[in-house]
């Protein structure tokens, strides 16, 4: 298999990655909103938003803020398989975006960490940043 190939396998699999991982926070804004309840996974923040009732208007305006991350990860993926210029900045900035959510939710969702780590570690790895993400041209 050619180095051409292997280069677009790696794309190929980081977008589905970046796709599965965008769609988790849609699970994270469901949640967070209260249209979906899990007994058996809690749904409290650890810290920062303690005082406030899950009912309260500013759960409504997190589960927002979780679907930006989402819509970040999905774009950022197509980004990937398309080489768009912008792809980075969509996975920088959801990658960071989701890493703040995660650790405010980590009861709920430590694995959205686990995640987070494996994006910056593709980001930061120059072999994988060179098959997966498209360089930024000056």
């Amino acid at each position: 298999m050619g180095s051409r190939t292997q280069g677009w396998i790696m794309k190929i699999a980081f977008a589905v990655f970046l796709f599965i991982h965008g769609l988790a926070h849609g699970v994270g804004a469901l949640t967070v909103s209260g249209i979906v309840k899990d007994e058996n996974n809690p749904s409290d923040p650890t810290f920062l938003l303690t005082g406030f009732d899950s009912g309260h208007w500013i759960f409504k305006l997190m589960a927002v803020v979780w679907v930006v991350p989402l819509i970040g990860f999905v774009l950022g993926g197509i980004g990937v398989v398309q080489e768009a210029d912008w792809a980075l900045t969509a996975i920088v900035a959801s990658t960071v975006l989701s890493t703040i959510l995660s650790l405010i939710w980590v009861k709920a969702a430590p694995f959205g960490l686990v995640a987070n780590l494996i994006v910056i570690g593709v980001l930061l790895i120059p072999w994988a940043n060179d098959r997966m993400v498209p360089p930024i041209e000056s």
